[in-house]
C-alpha cells in the first residue's frame, strides 16, 4: 500500500469518548504521522455525574499519547480554514464553555475538583433535590443521590409523559418509571423548568428549599453539541438541533477529509458511548484511506439500541433492541 510523500499532519477537535480514542489509535496505526488532539479541558470524566457523588478524579490526557507521536493541545476551535488544495488546512483556537449547573467543570483540574466539592457539599445540605431531565443520566444520579440520602426529598422532572426518550417503547420506560418511584423519588412528567433558578431556591414548589439540578445529557437539559466551529467551513453542514450531518462514510458531507464521531454525528440513534466503537472503526479506516490517497470503503450502518440505566449501586433497567425487544431488571455492585 503507498504511503504520503510527507508525514500526514491529523487534527482531531475534542478529547471525549470518541475523540480521545480516534486520536490515539490514529497515531498507532499512522507510523510518523503527526496528531493533534484540540480539547478545552486539561482531564476526562468517565461518568461526569458520578464525580459529584463518588471519590472519582479527574483523568489527565498526559498519557493518552503515551509511546506515540501525537500531542494534546488545550483550547477551543473557534474556525477552520480548508486550503485550496482541499487536503489541507489549519485551525484557529479560543476559549469557552459550553455546561451549565453542575456539570459546569471548569477546565483546570484543580479548579474542578474544589467545583466537585461545593456540589457535594450542595447536595448534601438541600433539604430536596430536583433534577431537571428524565434522561439516562438524571435517573441515575437520581439513584446515586437516593443511596447517600434515603430520606431527602427528590423529584425528577421531564417533559415528556416517561423517563428516557421515545425511541424507547413504553413497556421499557414504565417500568423504568416503577423503579424509581419504588425508591421514593417523584416523578413529574409534562412538564419543564424553562428558568432554573439559583441555588437554595423557595417558593417555587411545596417542598421550601431545594437544589436544582440541571443533568448535561441529551435529551436532558444542560450540554448541548458544541459544533458552531464547524459552521465556519460553509452553510448546511449542522441539523436544526446542531449536530453534524455526515454520510455513510461519517465524512462531513462535501467536505473531503473531514469526518465526525461521537454524540455531535447527526444519525438517527440514540447518543450514547455504545455508539463510540462502531464510529471509531470507520473514521479510523477513512481517515487512513484518505491520507493514502485510497478510496474511502469503510460505511458506517448503525447498530441496534441497547441502553443499561443503573438505579442505585444495586439496581436498573435495561434494554436490547433486538428480537422483539428485550427488557431486564438489573442488579450492578461495586
Amino acid at each position: 500500500m503507498s504511503k504520503p510523500k510527507s508525514p500526514a499532519n491529523v487534527v482531531v477537535l475534542g478529547g471525549g469518548g470518541a475523540g480521545a480514542r480516534i486520536a490515539r489509535t490514529l497515531a498507532q496505526q499512522l507510523g510518523g504521522a503527526k496528531v493533534t488532539l484540540i480539547e478545552a479541558r486539561e482531564y476526562y470524566l468517565m461518568g461526569p455525574f458520578a464525580c459529584l457523588l463518588e471519590d472519582k478524579v479527574p483523568i489527565s490526557y498526559d498519557r493518552l499519547f503515551a509511546n506515540t507521536t501525537g500531542t494534546v493541545v488545550h483550547g477551543t476551535a473557534t474556525s477552520i480554514v480548508r486550503n485550496t488544495d482541499q487536503r489541507s488546512g489549519h485551525v484557529s483556537l479560543d476559549s469557552g464553555d459550553v455546561w451549565e449547573g453542575p456539570l459546569a467543570f471548569p477546565r483546570a483540574k484543580a479548579a474542578a475538583l474544589e467545583h466537585i466539592s461545593e456540589w457535594r457539599e450542595n447536595i448534601k445540605n438541600a433539604q430536596g433535590v430536583a433534577i431537571v431531565g428524565g434522561g439516562p443520566v438524571g435517573a441515575e444520579i437520581a439513584g446515586e443521590i437516593r443511596d447517600i440520602y434515603p430520606d431527602k426529598k427528590m423529584a425528577l422532572v421531564e417533559r415528556e409523559n416517561h423517563l428516557f426518550v421515545s425511541r424507547y417503547p413504553d413497556k421499557y420506560r414504565i417500568d423504568a418509571d416503577k423503579r424509581w418511584k419504588e425508591r421514593n423519588i417523584s416523578l413529574i412528567f409534562e412538564d419543564e423548568i424553562e428558568e432554573v433558578p439559583p441555588f437554595p431556591a423557595s417558593g417555587a414548589t411545596p417542598w421550601f428549599d431545594f437544589l436544582v439540578i440541571v443533568m448535561s445529557h441529551i435529551p436532558t437539559r444542560g450540554g448541548r453539541p458544541n459544533t458552531a466551529v464547524v459552521s465556519t467551513l460553509g452553510p448546511g453542514l449542522l441539523s436544526e438541533e446542531g449536530y453534524i450531518k455526515a454520510d455513510p462514510h461519517l465524512q462531513v458531507k462535501g467536505l473531503p477529509g473531514i469526518f465526525v464521531g461521537g454524540d455531535v454525528l447527526d444519525w438517527q440513534e440514540v447518543k450514547q458511548v455504545a455508539k463510540v466503537p462502531g464510529h471509531i472503526s470507520v473514521v479510523v479506516a477513512n481517515v487512513k484511506s484518505f491520507i493514502r490517497n485510497k478510496r474511502q470503503t469503510a460505511i458506517y450502518n448503525g447498530t441496534f439500541e441497547l441502553i443499561v440505566v443503573t438505579n442505585g449501586a444495586n439496581g436498573g433497567v435495561a434494554f436490547i433492541d433486538k428480537l422483539w425487544g428485550c427488557i431486564s431488571a438489573t442488579l450492578l455492585r461495586r
